[in-house]
């Protein structure tokens, strides 16, 4: 078939698909380290890892960091189910475009086989936005302090130019392990940018109510469930990807269920309630009012870090047989994580180390 017959999107699949067997001819030497990105760049590390680390730094930043996660992962949601996209590793398979003897023979990895729809990638969406709030926070702090004019700017290119290296890494490795097509990372660098920007300049985000935080999880679970069934009604399956996950994955077990909608709706909801927990707390306030403690920031940080790796091995145990209790003790597992993180444990520590 002629290039000029093709669909625009078959021809951005198309030139993707060659820049992948590019990459994995390129790049195998380096291929443990590249897909591994995908790893440390997974949106699951933004609520168990990063999150944590930052409110153990500075509580502020590390909930404006919790606030983009989730509203990436809402958002993310939403957009997969109303672009459709396809990922690299079915869309080989399936298309016509290819015959048995011009079809690529990729390599698969174990992140490969994401479940949901591709179009925008939702890595991309998520460390784009967290590390804007990051970069953004950092830099902030060392334009406050009484360090020199060149040491401030040297210090803010560092955090950005390490930004963009990493932004940069994400996308290969995204591409590399065939999880999204170039035009899927590229749209979802533009509502990254957008999402974490708003987070770190909306004020009220940090000093919300206890009421507007559960009207705001009310918000999302139901605008969530409301898009979901409105597709079923309109005769669309929002799950039509996960047959096809299942089919052109070289191993079946590499399909996660943590992939799927109800459990991404569980976690940004009890996310969102912990938070509003945490934030409107008594505990968190004495935290907020406090001066500054070296020690409290190294432990609190520490201590966030492996609370965040606790509730990731409490949830690689839950059972999955019965997907209702799945849900509900995934969604309660994210309410006391989030609140442990943002509340409970720094006023723990500041009554062990009250400053001088």
């Amino acid at each position: 078939m002629e290039g000029g017959e093709l669909s625009l999107g078959d021809q951005w699949n198309l030139r993707s698909v060659e820049t992948i067997v590019w990459l994995q001819s390129k790049l195998s030497p380096y291929e443990e380290w590249i897909t591994q990105v995908s790893v440390w760049g997974d949106n699951r590390q933004a609520f168990i890892f990063f999150f944590p680390l930052i409110a153990g730094f500075c509580n502020e930043l590390g909930a404006r960091t919790l606030w983009a996660t989730i509203f990436v992962e809402w958002s993310n949601l939403l957009l997969k189910w109303l672009f459709n996209g396809d990922r690299p590793y079915w869309w080989i398979g399936e298309t016509s475009l290819y015959t048995d003897e011009t079809r690529p023979k990729l390599k698969q990895f174990p992140n490969t086989c994401e479940s949901g729809p591709g179009t925008p990638s939702g890595h991309i969406m998520m460390n784009v936005a967290i590390f804007y709030v990051i970069a953004k926070g950092f830099s902030r702090y060392i334009w406050k302090s009484n360090t020199g004019t060149c040491k401030k700017i040297l210090g803010s290119l560092v955090i950005y130019i390490a930004y963009v290296l990493w932004i940069a890494l994400v996308f290969v490795s995204r591409l590399y392990i065939q999880a999204h097509f170039i035009h899927q990372n590229v749209l979802a660098l533009f509502f990254g940018i957008a999402i974490g920007n708003f987070c770190f300049k909306t004020h009220f985000l940090t000093k919300v109510g206890r009421i507007s935080m559960v009207i705001m999880a009310v918000f999302l679970i139901t605008s969530s469930v409301g898009m979901y069934s409105l597709l079923l009604s309109w005769g669309l399956d929002p799950l039509w990807t996960i047959p096809l996950a299942l089919k052109h994955c070289y191993r079946t077990q590499y399909v996660s269920v943590e992939t799927q909608a109800f459990y991404l709706m569980m976690r940004f909801t009890g996310a969102t309630l912990g938070l509003g927990l945490g934030i409107t707390s008594e505990q968190r306030k004495a935290v907020v009012e406090a001066r500054g403690h070296m020690v409290r920031t190294i432990l609190g940080a520490k201590g966030g870090v492996l609370i965040g790796r606790i509730a990731s091995m409490i949830q690689s145990s839950l059972p999955t047989d019965d997907l209702v209790l799945y849900l509900a003790l995934s969604f309660g597992l994210n309410i006391m994580m989030v609140f442990t993180v943002i509340a409970l444990l720094p006023h723990f520590l500041l009554s062990v180390y009250r400053p001088i």
